[in-house]
């Protein structure tokens, strides 16, 4: 790990300790919150069903892959022995996977003719964002994954399980592609942090069944006129931003909430179908559960506090669940992140990214709220007066999605 590095998640985890020396100024006696279970992780089915591995998959247009994954595509087209690179290391690690939920079949060959249930790794989107920040650039290279349970023979999609991970670096000049496809091969299967692995750890986590009731997922992301102008203009060209914070609360839903999520993609979704394209070179349209509930996020601000000594840059939004007829829950949401006024950059693109990860933690706050919740944090984080009704509003539909 390079120099910058290490001083780059010294920042990241300054941001965050900052945060919670301030919450706990602010009174002389804290007490220790209430923690309240509110979602279980589902119930094992009666009979374990089976399951069979199709492989890695490219999902969405794949003649847009130079735009949509390019380097994902390019190092999948690797072989070894006549396989992908990313097919032959995820058999490999699947190598010895049980769990108690379902019974994974592993074996080479092509997708099962008969009936069953078949599951793909697909790949959904690759972004690498670079953003100068006061001399250097912060890279953020995010891959978005989803594990998806299809019956084969009808192409139905049956569940999926939205995945998303972010590696941040700082380099001192502007990286060059090569250096970008070298990160994201490492993330395949490198030595560091592996995607395929926590992937699989991920698999041993679920509760697979033939049929779901209900299908919960993102419909809408607005911004704010406030929030807009807040935005660099590289991450609104193309709608990028509410790709990202639709993507980021799917993962975060799937994680934390234990709920499966049908996915919102720009490119991805056409007529209620996903292309999936394996690495085999087939090809199928998969269609498409449709949502019995619906998210809609709305970004309403950044705001920027200063201070003496450090700054604060808080995150607004609105969630919101509803069904067909009418809406469940509605609640206003902030957090602010502290940094010291030398580490929060004078651009609006190195401003965007303290935004940015105060976003990202207000978002995976509140889904862990939805699990497990302390007296406090809606006091904390929430101006809706009946926040914790909303909160509950929104769990009801949760527990009917798992």
């Amino acid at each position: 790990m390079t120099i910058k590095n290490r001083n780059f998640i010294r920042f990241s985890l300054l941001i965050l300790f900052i945060s919670f020396v301030q919450g706990c100024a602010t009174t002389s006696i804290k007490k220790t919150p209430t923690r309240t279970v509110h979602l279980d992780k589902p119930t094992l089915p009666a009979e374990m069903v089976d399951v069979h591995w199709a492989g890695f998959a490219f999902l969405g247009d794949y003649s847009q892959r130079a735009t949509r994954y390019p380097y994902t595509s390019k190092i999948a087209n690797q072989k070894v022995d006549g396989d992908s690179v990313i097919d032959k290391s995820l058999r490999s690690k699947l190598q010895g996977f049980s769990t108690s939920s379902y019974n994974l079949d592993t074996g080479l060959g092509d997708l099962k003719s008969g009936k069953g249930l078949s599951m793909a790794l697909g790949v959904s989107y690759e972004d690498v964002y670079v953003v100068p920040f006061d001399g250097d650039y912060k890279v953020s290279y995010e891959i978005g994954l989803n594990l998806v349970v299809f019956d084969f023979v009808d192409k139905k999609i049956i569940t999926v399980y939205p995945l998303r991970f972010l590696r941040n670096e700082v380099f001192s000049h502007r990286p060059t592609e090569a250096q970008n496809e070298k990160i994201i091969k490492s993330l395949y299967g490198g030595n560091g942090f592996d995607i395929l692995q926590e992937t699989i750890n991920r698999m041993g986590e679920l509760v697979i069944r033939p049929s779901y009731g209900n299908y919960i997922g993102v419909r809408n992301v607005n911004i704010s006129n406030q929030a807009f102008e807040k935005i660099p203009n590289n991450i609104l060209a193309n709608d990028i931003i509410k790709s990202q914070v639709a993507q980021e609360l799917e993962g975060l839903l799937s994680k934390n909430a234990y709920t499966p999520v049908v996915p919102f993609s720009k490119g991805e979704i056409i007529g209620r179908s996903m292309a999936a394209r394996f690495s085999n070179g087939k090809a199928y349209m998969l269609k498409l559960p449709e949502l019995d509930y619906y998210i809609d996020i709305e970004l309403r601000n950044f705001k920027k506090k200063t201070r003496k000594d450090h700054k604060g840059f808080s995150s607004l939004i609105t969630v919101k669940a509803s069904t067909d007829l009418t809406e469940i829950s509605n609640i206003k949401l902030s957090h602010n992140s502290w940094v010291i006024n030398d580490m929060s950059g004078s651009s609006k693109d190195s401003q965007w990214t303290l935004y940015e990860e105060s976003l990202s933690k207000l978002l995976n706050d509140f889904t862990k709220q939805l699990a497990i919740s302390d007296s406090q944090w809606t006091k904390q984080h929430s101006v809706t007066k009946n926040a914790e009704k909303q909160m509950e509003g929104f769990r009801g539909l949760i527990r009917k999605s798992q």
